[in-house]
């Protein structure tokens, strides 16, 4: 009997038709909405939390025990005691131009450099946990060490695309960061870098805009919300760094998540992509 005719009264229709496989019969990965894919990112966090926290706490603290001694010992003014009529005066001596300059220039090198690999290997670390596999911290940052030049190559280019268009009436900015929003997962899933990179991330959001643009600014406002909250106590002391780091290690891993499972999801949407072939472009990449 053909399926268009209506259900018997108290009846109920068919359950769909599941999805054609993919490759070799197997069935491809599923489409995600916002709620499935932000549900997704919290249940594999809980899974595979230790690791994904581990393989951000190895960068960011001690990159932000840097920063900090950095602003307060190479950036803070000098102070010292004086007499002054009798009487102790303290004089505040700021630091020298030269010094001031060079802590910069380090400190900017230092944070691009960690943060080139720690994106690449949270990212990398994220992609295994969404299939089930286990995460290698070590494996991840192995090849977070190796794709160091890739990444901040590509960052510097989305970078500038997107500061070029937030300069031309900030809606082209919103535009390009949405559009390479993918750019640093094909990078590091699929090996492609540069250009060919921000091509391959128009393409997959392509037709998608909102849904990554939804995506995107939830997720942000989470992270925000969170860090910020576990970041405000202590104030600015020694405590508030502490508190500030704890924000930073806990909320990266589930921004990272949200990242690989909407990049999963465009190419779910229009590639049926599996998760042998997911497996196999890791470990190609490798």
């Amino acid at each position: 009997m053909s399926s268009d005719y209506p259900p018997p009264p108290g009846g109920s229709m068919p359950p769909p038709p599941p999805p054609p496989p993919g490759e070799g019969g197997e069935q491809p990965l599923p489409e995600r909405g916002l709620g499935d894919i932000l549900s997704s990112a919290f249940d594999i966090y809980g899974k595979n939390a230790s690791r994904l926290l581990l393989i951000v706490a190895l960068i960011v603290v001690p990159l932000s025990v840097v920063n900090f001694l950095l602003v307060r010992v190479a950036l803070g003014a000098k102070k010292h005691t004086e007499l002054f009529f009798g009487r102790k005066v303290t004089v505040v001596e700021s630091r020298g131009l030269g010094i001031v300059l060079l802590a910069l220039l380090i400190a900017i090198a230092i944070n691009v450099i960690t943060t080139a690999v720690l994106e690449a290997a949270m990212l990398r670390g994220a992609a295994q946990a969404t299939v089930g596999d286990p995460i290698d911290v070590e494996a991840s940052y192995r090849w977070g060490f190796r794709r160091i030049g890739g990444v901040i190559v590509l960052s510097l280019l989305v970078g500038l695309t997107v500061a070029v268009g937030f300069i031309l009436f900030v809606i082209p900015g919103i535009i390009f960061l949405v559009m390479f929003s993918m750019s640093i997962p094909v990078l590091v899933v699929e090996g492609t870098g540069g250009t060919e990179a921000m091509r391959r991330s128009w393409k997959l959001v392509k037709g998608h805009f909102w849904h990554v643009l939804g995506v995107i600014v939830v997720a942000a406002i989470i992270a925000g919300i969170v860090g910020g909250l576990i970041g405000s106590i202590g104030g600015s002391t020694v405590v508030g760094l502490i508190f500030d780091i704890i924000g930073r290690v806990i909320t990266a891993p589930f921004s990272a998540l949200v990242t690989v499972l909407l990049y999963l999801d465009l190419r779910a949407r229009g590639e049926r992509l599996t998760e042998s072939r997911l497996r196999a472009e890791l470990g190609s990449s490798a």
